[in-house]
């Protein structure tokens, strides 16, 4: 069995100095630098803050507060209790602090359900990354291809180039006709235009590589390389997409139960200090100073606090309602998940098993048609063949030589998805 063979990627950067890339390579720099792929990496950035923000609910609330006050007008003397028209200033001070000590559970089940969802978002970024890599594969093998098309019409064309010499020296000899030169003329004219074609095609598809890569957008030369596939089974891994369906349940879970939670009472413990200052403003009257009465008034308190929910217009039932559908949902979900994978398995067993049966088809046309075009050119340098029916040879073999390369890739590609579908990584670290 005839083992494929990986690209490797040579491209120009910096002040003329080259760097080689295999395939892998390219899928680690993608990975890293691919707009897709740096979106996700941030999604995994916001649900550790969702994470940080929900286990803040579970830790003690500080607060410190200061006040000021001056009186003008009727007030009430706090010392006598009666009116008068004084002015006076107070300020006050404190200190304060609470501390959760059961909810039911909420806070501890949404700090769990926060950390599932982080775990999630990585899931779904490898999805993400994945679906990059395969692009990136597609992208680097369909560069492959156009290079080969490049290579091949130019051997085309210097081989349909010396035929046309050749038989305008024939003309010369009197052994071939004007009509076989215009024939000959007609097929070069053909060749380099489509040479100029599959060049622009190659170029397109450099571009496209490089783009899903997220590189610059340069047009430096690239050179390819191929190196053997490693057909050694790979790291196998529980695929992202079973893994992203099975946490999403999961959290599902922790929602029904923060949820319920909603339906225990709640207790909180309170405490801190408190302090003022007082004055009469325009008096003759002799007031402690600012540090005295900071001590003097002085005062701590602590508290205890209970509230059980009655009726809270049937919100918390209603909650709970909506976290059960949402965990049939995601259970379903699951399912389908797994359920697709699984099809998509066995529709990647059968591209493979196609395109290897294919593969062996194309080579043995290939081989017919250089036998075919080497019998024919044979015949036409003997005169026993007209320029129409060499024409007609080297399309088809043409024909056959693409059809080839592209069944090659394709089986390549075919294989790659299947080991993915199996659960094997696509990149190799």
């Amino acid at each position: 069995m005839k083992r494929f063979l990986f690209i490797s990627l040579m491209f120009v950067a910096g002040q003329g100095l080259s760097a080689q890339m295999t395939l892998n390579d390219c899928l680690i720099y993608a990975r890293d630098h691919a707009h897709k792929n740096v979106i996700s990496r941030l999604e995994i950035d916001r649900a550790s803050a969702d994470v940080r923000l929900t286990a803040s609910n579970l830790m003690p609330y500080v607060s410190m507060y200061a006040n000021g006050n001056m009186s003008f007008g009727r007030n009430i003397d706090p010392e006598t209790n009666t009116y008068d028209n004084k002015q006076t200033l107070s300020t006050g001070f404190g200190l304060q602090m609470s501390v959760p000590l059961f909810d039911g559970l909420v806070n501890i089940n949404n700090l769990k359900s926060a950390n599932t969802a982080k775990l999630r978002a990585k899931e779904s970024a490898r999805i993400e990354e994945d679906a990059v890599s395969m692009e990136v594969i597609k992208a680097f093998y369909q560069v492959t291809y156009c290079k080969a098309m490049v290579l091949q019409m130019e051997e085309q064309l210097k081989r349909d180039t010396q035929d046309l010499k050749a038989t305008q020296k024939g003309v010369e000899l009197g052994t071939k006709s004007g009509a076989d030169v215009a024939e000959l003329e007609a097929l070069v004219a053909a060749d380099e235009f489509e040479l100029i074609n599959q060049r622009n095609l190659l170029a397109k598809s450099y571009l496209t590589l490089r783009s899903l890569m997220g590189m610059e957008l340069s047009e430096e030369p690239l050179d390819l390389k191929e190196t053997e596939l490693d057909e050694t089974q790979g790291e196998m891994m529980k695929h992202p997409k079973i893994a992203e369906a099975e946490l999403a349940v999961k959290a599902s879970k922790y929602d029904l139960r923060a949820a319920k939670g909603s339906y225990s009472p709640s207790i909180s413990l309170t405490g801190g200090v408190s302090t003022s200052y007082y004055k009469m403003i325009n008096t003759e009257a002799v007031y402690p100073s600012f540090s005295r009465q900071w001590h003097d008034n002085m005062g701590e308190y602590i508290g205890l606090s209970f509230s059980f929910p009655i009726f809270n217009g049937l919100s918390s039932s209603n909650k709970v309602k909506k976290a059960s559908i949402l965990l049939k949902e995601n259970e379903v979900r699951l399912e389908q998940v797994k359920y697709n994978l699984d099809k998509e398995t066995r529709e990647a067993e059968l591209d493979y098993a196609s395109s290897t049966d294919e593969l062996k088809a194309a080579y043995r046309r290939l081989e017919a048609e250089q036998i075919a075009f080497n019998a024919t050119r044979r015949k036409y340098e003997l005169g026993q063949a007209s320029a129409i029916d060499l024409y007609t040879s080297s399309s088809k073999l043409a024909t056959a030589k693409a059809g080839a390369e592209g069944k090659r890739i394709q089986k390549i590609i075919n294989l790659i998805t299947l080991r993915y579908c199996r659960g094997e990584k696509l990149i190799k670290e």
